[in-house]
């Protein structure tokens, strides 16, 4: 072989080897994703929204310092002679199911006075007085520890009145057909939902679903009270016929996929956690479902998403539970719900700080189509306050802790990208010098005939 024929063999060989370099060391950077993702317009590259159902601020976060929580008051009983109650606090689970109805609203709200709660109740067989009660903080540790740790707002309201079913489909719709309580036996027909957005713009998503059965959908749902808190009221998803099958392929998935997202470094640019056993509604005792929410919430803070995330941790309706606060009228005068707790954490918002915006769930919906620049759905998210407005993103963020746990040893060391994008250019600067160096070399050897 020449000398020229040498070099070249050489150069080809040193090339290929940076080639091979610069893959191993930039394929990290963006995992399993076979089709590039969205950009989003700040550093924020995870939305996470969770709700849960059927409690009220003041029912949950009322006892909050510095948050407008419970009064000192004493409601009419549910009868004229009946004795007035007073917010108690609440020492084990409700015996009964608080209704949360948009009746049951009105008379609750009783034009403003705030003071029909204990009536509301009795009307559906109880003495009422359970509607009262409120769970103090040491009842409530894991849902404290992420207020601690984030921004807790009390003036977030129900979307709408009445209960979940309604609130659910609003949360990913901005939209409902009137104050619905079953999800129509056809489904939700052609409701655009945000779904539609977000596939429209190759931002990826999924729903991770507690307990998902992949055959239950709309077109399978068998009593019309699976279609009141089962899975298909649950995720507005299953309940429209276009979305069923194909679409639906690698979008919905179990809860437990969430965990293994978490740790494959796989979690979609937006993701909703759906409970559909361990949803908090009275008469459940919270704490089973506040151990889900506290998995949520650590998978998410132990995982390397954690630097550019911000997870919504809210509640889809009031549940029937006291609040003193009047519902506010959306714009364009559409009704509200009572208050529901809304808690958000992000190493770009401040921690324990407290927000009195008027807001709801079209609120979220609107800082996730901000933030990858997407068309609202209706007019309630067009005109929702802007949420990115609270989020530092000048800041370098800051590493939240983990909910409930008490660390046995330093919390992982996550290194900023920018760190890694350096250490990522110096080693292929390494590998272009190491193959000028073989070039170079190559030159300088004498050349050898081939003497055949």
């Amino acid at each position: 072989m020449t000398g020229d024929g040498r070099t070249r063999t050489v150069a080809r060989s040193a090339a290929a080897t940076l080639i091979s370099l610069a893959a191993v060391v930039i394929l990290p950077v963006a995992p399993g994703n076979a089709v590039a993702a969205a950009r989003s317009r700040t550093p924020l590259q995870h939305v996470v929204v969770m709700t849960q159902q059927g409690h009220t601020f003041d029912n949950y976060l009322g006892t909050r310092p510095g948050a407008d929580g419970l009064p000192a008051v004493c409601l009419p009983g549910a009868t004229p002679s009946s004795p007035c109650v007073a917010p108690y606090p609440v020492g084990g689970s409700p015996h009964a199911a608080l209704p949360a109805t948009a009746s049951g609203q009105r008379t609750s709200v009783a034009g403003g006075r705030m003071d029909g709660f204990v009536r509301a109740q009795a009307l559906h067989g109880s003495s009422g007085r359970a509607a009262m009660g409120y769970y103090p903080p040491d009842r409530m540790p894991i849902l404290n520890g992420l207020a601690d740790r984030g921004v807790v707002f009390d003036r977030w309201f129900a979307a709408v009145p009445g209960g979940s079913v309604a609130n659910d489909l609003f949360a990913v719709a901005a939209t409902t057909p009137g104050a619905v309580s079953t999800v129509p036996a056809h489904g939700w027909g052609e409701t655009p939902l945000i779904f539609d957005r977000l596939r429209a713009a190759s931002v990826t998503w999924k729903v991770y679903v507690e307990n998902y059965q992949a055959n239950s959908t709309i077109r399978t749902v068998g009593p019309a009270n699976e279609r009141v808190q089962g899975q298909v009221a649950r995720v507005p998803l299953l309940a429209e016929q276009r979305w069923l099958g194909e679409p639906l392929r690698g979008h919905v998935e179990s809860l437990s996929r969430y965990y293994r997202d978490l740790a494959d470094d796989a979690l979609p640019q937006v993701a909703f956690v759906v409970t559909t056993q361990h949803t908090e509604r009275p008469p459940q005792n919270p704490i089973t479902g506040q151990a889900v929410v506290r998995d949520v919430a650590n998978g998410l803070l132990g995982s390397s998403a954690a630097r550019d995330s911000v997870l919504f941790l809210t509640y889809a309706d009031p549940g029937g539970w006291y609040d003193h606060v009047a519902p506010v009228a959306a714009r364009a005068g559409a009704d509200r719900g009572l208050r529901v707790p809304t808690v958000a954490i992000s190493p770009y918002l401040r921690a324990g700080t407290l927000d009195h915006t008027t807001l709801d769930s079209a609120a979220v919906l609107k800082l996730i189509e901000q933030n990858w620049g997407l068309p609202p759905l209706t007019g309630r998210d067009r005109n929702a306050p802007n949420l990115l407005s609270r989020f530092t993103f000048r800041a370098a963020p800051a590493r939240t802790a983990l909910v409930g746990v008490t660390p046995t040893s330093p919390a992982p060391h996550i290194p900023d990208r920018a760190v890694l994008y350096v250490g990522y250019l110096a080693v292929l600067l390494l590998g272009a010098a190491g193959v000028s160096a073989t070039l170079w070399y190559t030159r300088r050897v004498p050349r050898v005939e081939d003497s055949s």
